[in-house]
């Protein structure tokens, strides 16, 4: 599926956009506070030169349509805040997520809203049957916002994977299309009663 770099999907405070190499600086940033890529496959780069195959690598993935890297940022300001990437995985219709925010935008609730946004992306652009994705068992923050955002435990990973020579344990979890579905009519058709609940006839 063919998706054009001019996307942009946006929530009441943040932007997904397609990533930019003058994004490289900003990520490095983030890369310099300890324990910040503990929970991640990638080490903290040793320079930002570092930066730019991965950066190549994401462009070439959404040019095959095999994952799709958004940058997230301020609708206001347009201020930088993280990543979130949706894959494509070996099971038919299933695609996972993975998202990061730069520490000093921690804690505001701005990856609650892009993970909603990505989940949106997913299953009406994508047509995923189902989206997963995995976190490390010590990491609450990301296991909050999945669990806010709808999915569910599916297993325990012991051998997650490999990060400076040690298994990170990890969950892995799973939002159904049905399901997600489902919940947004809910939603909606609360919304649509709202008004003329606070009516004052």
């Amino acid at each position: 599926m063919e998706i054009d770099t001019d996307i942009r999907l946006n929530s009441k405070r943040c932007s997904l956009r397609y990533i930019e190499e003058s994004d490289i600086p900003y990520i490095f940033s983030a890369s310099r506070y300890e324990g910040f890529t503990d929970g991640m496959l990638w080490s903290p780069p040793e320079s930002e030169m570092q930066l730019v195959e991965p950066f190549k690598n994401n462009v070439k993935a959404w040019r095959e349509g095999k994952g799709y890297c958004f940058t997230i940022e301020t609708i206001e300001k347009a201020d930088f805040l993280g990543r979130i990437t949706i894959r494509k995985t070996d099971a038919l219709g299933v695609w996972d997520i993975g998202f990061w925010i730069h520490p000093e935008h921690q804690g505001n609730g701005y990856m609650s809203e892009a993970v909603q946004l990505i989940i949106e992306f997913g299953f009406t652009q994508l047509k995923a049957n189902a989206i997963q994705a995995c976190y490390a068992l010590w990491n609450k923050a990301s296991q909050s916002v999945l669990r806010n955002n709808g999915f569910e435990f599916v297993k325990y990973l012991p051998e997650g994977f490999l990060k400076n020579g040690k298994w990170v344990e990890e969950n892995l979890v799973e939002l159904i299309a049905k399901k997600w579905l489902e919940n947004t009519e809910q939603v909606q058709a609360m919304d649509a009663k709202r008004p003329h609940q606070w009516c004052k006839c």
